[in-house]
């Protein structure tokens, strides 16, 4: 049995804390987690985490058993934010960094993404970015990708990264199709980087071994020539590269290559079955190898595949039923896995990490009224400590309970989605604010959502709908959304909304819709579309005229890309003018009848801020009420806390000013 006890280093153990006195500030929301992405190092004497300093993100490292006085070491870089760590050594780790910013290019200034991988010492060495003064092409790129660390050699790393080749400036280089993603090997200490084999003009990802071997690659043909852009799966069978498998992906993933397994007789693959569901199976290296199932579940698709942080392997797999599921298939995890479910009931548990010995386990668990918690589970003595929460500020009296919230839209498809009825409320003619996920390749699901928790703190019900082009539930009833942006996808919205004003728990007069990037564009389509419904609508990153975002990929991925293929499948030809602009809401601004806030980031690459000062003009100008508020210096994702507790205030107030709470 599993005895969970408070480590004496630890914060309020969430589960005994008392009911609070007053409702949690926007800032106790919209502060970064306190602690996330835990790591043992590989001898269990340390662990680091993904935690705020100064509003923005840094790596930390802590002592697992800590003298008093000792503190955490903080590896931070500036204007840029950690999203993750890997050990390499007990002294030398990897700190996973990002920042968007401008670039000036032939088409103009525009928002990149520089994504760096940064190796670090406790004792005190040199820390550098990894692959500096070398000649990849990274300037835009990424030096993140640890694909395996050296069974051999401690020091070494391996990583797939761009390399130029040709003359001119980067713009030039990547119009001309320069460059080749390749392999090598980077010694952590030295940022020795060493060549260890050359991907072709269309190679995209690359699959290693423990020992530096590769072992697989993912080739895209040619768009301009192959109309069906197919995804080529090699293998390496002895000394000779082997076409293994191939799948259109043109219209968004339909397999993918996620590894090897422990063995290294097969690598692992995720890919739609016969029956539409996500599934993972084994490609064989060599060429008379079986195919087996990994994983497949008849009603719900694969998440994610897990790996063994040591060897790279695969070794299980996540889905979301409704709260997130977690399976191994090696034993040993899979038998702490289901005994941690036991000593945590109704919570969704994930070994985050383990030591090299495997004699102690970091622990990440949560459920709606529960924000992620870190334990330290050691085997040997079947204890679970408690560490720290993410947000050691909230209590479980704070958070609303979530329920599920399931209903058929018009046409009779079945949608699932949540209902987060506001802390002490019944549950009856409340406040309500419809919360459509971003995407819309997306979906949500039973956990801790901060945003949705901060409303219901306010006084409000919040509706989560996964409605028709959500994955998790099928190809299908993804593909059900292609061509459905502002039609049926919004219906299902909106049937969703009807059900809960005819059960009595939202008032029809006080509804708000409240969305960001898909969700945003949601929001303005409701608040457009059927105006009737909604009293106030809220736009984070969303998208008000869609033929500028089938524009924007196609002038930075390629008429013939693989990205524009993507969203053309869900929005619609970029040459149908008439389509695009009938589910586009900046075209009718002239139905809006319901104050809406625009909130958009400076450095947003995904969804450019200029989609909401096209929505803020269009209704400007026939004097319609409209706010605008642009956060400064954060991206699409709310990656910096002051972002968040500036856009939660400005909800706030706009929410409270119209539907009351």
């Amino acid at each position: 049995m599993i005895a969970i006890r408070r480590a004496a280093f630890a914060a309020p153990f969430v589960f005994l804390s008392s009911a609070a006195v007053a409702v949690p500030s926007a800032e106790i929301f919209g502060n970064l987690p306190a602690m996330s992405h835990v790591h043992l190092s590989p001898d269990g004497t340390h662990f680091s985490a993904i935690e705020p300093v100064g509003g923005a993100s840094a790596v930390l490292v802590f002592q697992l058993h800590p003298a008093p006085g000792t503190k955490p070491q903080v590896f931070a870089l500036t204007e840029s934010s950690a999203v993750d760590s890997k050990w390499i050594t007990n002294d030398r780790l990897i700190g996973m960094y990002y920042q968007n910013k401008y670039q000036s290019e032939s088409s103009g200034m525009n928002v990149r993404e520089y994504a760096r991988g940064v190796s670090m010492s406790l004792s005190g060495k040199k820390a550098f970015p990894l692959m500096t003064g070398t000649d990849m092409y990274v300037s835009t790129g990424s030096t993140t990708r640890i694909l395996a660390t050296s069974a051999e050699n401690p020091n070494l790393v391996y990583m797939e990264a761009f390399k130029g080749y040709a003359y001119g400036d980067q713009d030039t280089r990547l119009s001309q199709g320069k460059w080749r993603l390749n392999l090598f090997s980077v010694d952590v200490d030295t940022n020795s980087v060493g060549s260890v084999e050359n991907g072709t003009d269309r190679t995209r990802e690359w699959v290693v071994d423990h020992h530096g071997n590769p072992v697989a690659r993912m080739d895209r043909t040619d768009e301009t020539q192959d109309p069906k852009n197919r995804d080529v799966f090699y293998v390496k069978d002895g000394k000779d590269w082997r076409e293994a498998a191939s799948y259109d992906n043109y219209s968004g993933t339909v397999a993918s290559l996620d590894g090897i397994l422990p063995d290294g007789a097969a690598l692992a693959v995720d890919r739609y079955g016969d029956k539409g569901r996500l599934m993972l199976e084994t490609l064989p290296v060599s060429a008379s190898g079986k195919v087996e199932t990994l994983f497949n579940d008849p009603l719900y698709d694969l998440d994610d595949v897990l790996h063994d942080e040591w060897t790279g392997a695969v070794i299980g797999v996540t889905y979301v039923a409704d709260k997130r599921e977690y399976r191994y298939f090696d034993p040993q995890l899979d038998r702490i896995q289901k005994g941690i479910e036991k000593a945590l009931p109704g919570q969704s548990v994930e070994i985050s990490s383990w030591d090299a010995k495997r004699s102690m386990f970091l622990i990440t668990a949560e459920d709606p009224k529960n924000p992620p918690g870190i334990y330290l589970y050691t085997p040997a003595t079947g204890k679970l400590d408690y560490l720290m929460g993410a947000y050691p500020d909230l209590q479980p009296a704070d958070l609303g309970e979530v329920k599920t919230f399931d209903y058929k839209s018009r046409d009779g498809l079945d949608i699932h989605g949540y209902l987060t009825l506001a802390p002490g409320k019944t549950g009856k003619n409340l406040p309500m604010v419809v919360f459509p996920h971003g995407g819309p390749d997306s979906r949500d699901e039973l956990g801790f959502d901060w945003m949705a928790q901060f409303f219901a703190s306010r006084g409000y019900a919040v509706l989560q709908t996964n409605f028709r082009g959500s994955t998790g539930y099928g190809v299908a009833f993804r593909n059900a959304g292609f061509g459905e942006w502002g039609r049926k996808m919004q219906d299902d919205i909106t049937d969703g909304v009807k059900k809960a004003i005819a059960d009595g728990i939202a008032d029809p007069k006080r509804i708000c819709i409240v969305g960001a990037s898909y969700g945003g564009y949601a929001a303005l389509a409701g608040a457009t579309f059927t105006p009737e419904l909604y009293a106030c609508a809220v736009s984070y990153a969303g998208i008000a005229d869609v033929s500028q975002i089938l524009g924007q990929a196609k002038q930075e991925a390629g008429e013939h890309s693989v990205r524009l293929h993507f969203w053309e499948d869900r929005i619609g030809s970029r040459t149908d003018v008439k389509t695009l602009q009938e589910i586009s809401p900046a075209y009718h601004a002239a139905d809006v009848r319901a104050p809406v806030l625009l909130l958009h980031s400076t450095l947003d690459m995904t969804v450019p801020y200029a989609q909401s000062r096209r929505e803020q003009a269009a209704l400007q100008a026939l004097g319609k009420p409209v706010e605008y508020v642009q956060i400064a210096g954060d991206d699409h994702y709310l990656s910096h806390a002051g972002a968040r507790i500036q856009v939660l205030k400005a909800m706030e107030t706009f929410l409270k000013a119209h539907i009351g709470n």
